[in-house]
């Protein structure tokens, strides 16, 4: 993984509207369980399958404190799951949104739908969002001030088959601020995620 700094600070992050509640979200550091954020400014870049992408996006989710906002397209990884599952036993404050159609519509498994199921049984916020030809997003957006982008799918494919890059620009309010605006505006187009017994 390679690092780059950046000169901006973390600021104070604007409250988030997300469902019905407002979540209060600050740059504030807090006591870690595992991992913590770098402390200053800095870019972070990791690429797959043989570079570490799926490992800085574990990271990235590990150094949750408060929130986790994630936005996907395909969403089947394991250890993804397993990891905001984790979150949210800690007490961060997770929510995810993904595309229908290729996740439910045009799934070639089951993988998907349990992956969904799974978040859902752990009260985990999902939704589904089938408004545009293909949700395409892959991001997530954690505690107001980091935020995980790239080409990188949560799938067992881009983790360990395709040629994949993640970037995640740490203590950065700023960008936070544009792609929580992004997200929450799809989350508001999408539904609650229901699974089949």
């Amino acid at each position: 993984m390679y690092r780059i700094m950046l000169l901006t600070a973390c600021v104070t992050f604007f409250p988030l509207a997300v469902a019905d509640n407002i979540v209060d979200e600050t740059c504030a550091t807090v006591p870690a369980d595992s991992i913590k954020a770098p402390a200053s400014p800095s870019i972070e870049v990791a690429f797959s399958p043989d570079g570490g992408g799926e490992s800085l996006v574990l990271k990235t989710i590990s150094a949750a404190k408060s929130s986790i906002r994630l936005a996907a397209y395909s969403f089947t990884l394991p250890s993804v799951v397993r990891a905001l599952t984790h979150a949210k036993q800690r007490g961060v404050d997770v929510a995810v949104l993904i595309d229908y159609k290729i996740n439910l519509e045009g799934a070639r498994n089951n993988a998907p739908k349990q992956a969904l199921k799974l978040l859902v049984s752990a009260g985990i916020p999902t939704r589904t969002i089938s408004t545009y030809f293909a949700h395409h997003d892959k991001y997530m957006v954690v505690d107001g001030c980091h935020t995980e982008t790239g080409s990188f799918n949560y799938t067992t494919a881009a983790a360990k088959y395709n040629s994949e890059n993640v970037m995640v620009i740490w203590n950065n309010p700023q960008v936070a601020n544009q792609y929580i605006a992004h997200w929450q505006s799809r989350w508001q187009q999408s539904q609650d995620y229901h699974p089949s017994y």
